[in-house]
């Protein structure tokens, strides 16, 4: 199939702050999603404050997805979809036997807004890493009893016997269920609208999300 040539609107590069299943296959479906909309995109993986911060300078164009409540450590002017992407589930995960409240840190991703806000609100000890599989191996080797991560990525992994034998971790408490939306710098407007046609047109994403 041939795409039309890349024209000066197009974004070029985009972070995206996780290198789980369901920020991969994002990923995979967002730049299909640029190519039949004429742009030759670049995806980069990066921690998420360092997006955050790559983001506010200008280093990356946008971000692939967000929670909107992630909006706020912009300081850049900034468009999101005019429609979400998909919506995803996240909880409050431990290993078997464990409590909801314990003294022991709770592991989550640092610059993941929705977990830092959470840990914030509740006092709660806390145990950061810049990647689901650094969290798990540290689940895995005793230093944590439970972490806050996104559904769909946890069952994956169960599934894929990711995790040790006895250390399969149960759902203690479902924390926040919303939809997320890609975020471009304002000056990309035009584009945005255009891809907000094309999700409302095709629903690319209509397969990601509640696995």
């Amino acid at each position: 199939m041939a795409f039309p040539q890349q024209n000066a609107e197009c974004p070029e590069r985009i972070s995206n702050v996780s290198n789980d299943i369901i920020a991969t296959e994002t990923a995979k479906v967002m730049l299909q999603v640029y190519r039949e909309l004429g742009c030759s995109l670049e995806i980069i993986n990066l921690p998420g404050r360092r997006s955050f911060s790559a983001f506010n300078t200008g280093e990356v164009d946008g971000e692939l997805y967000r929670f909107p409540i992630g909006a706020k450590n912009y300081t850049r002017p900034f468009v999101q979809s005019g429609l979400p992407l998909f919506e995803i589930s996240n909880s409050l995960w431990a290993a078997p036997g464990s409590k909801r409240h314990a003294e022991r840190p709770i592991g989550y991703m640092i610059g993941v807004a929705w977990q830092e806000a959470y840990l914030a609100t509740n006092n709660l000890l806390k145990s950061g890493h810049f990647d689901i599989g650094d969290l798990i191996l540290h689940y895995n080797d005793g230093n944590l009893d439970r972490f806050l991560a996104e559904d769909s990525s946890i069952k994956s992994a169960i599934r894929a016997g990711t995790f040790e034998e006895g250390r399969t971790p149960v759902q203690l408490e479902v924390l926040k269920v919303g939809v997320v939306y890609h975020f471009l710098g304002d000056e990309f407007t035009p584009f945005m609208q255009r891809l907000s046609d094309y999700l409302k047109d095709h629903q690319p994403f209509v397969d990601i999300g509640h696995m």
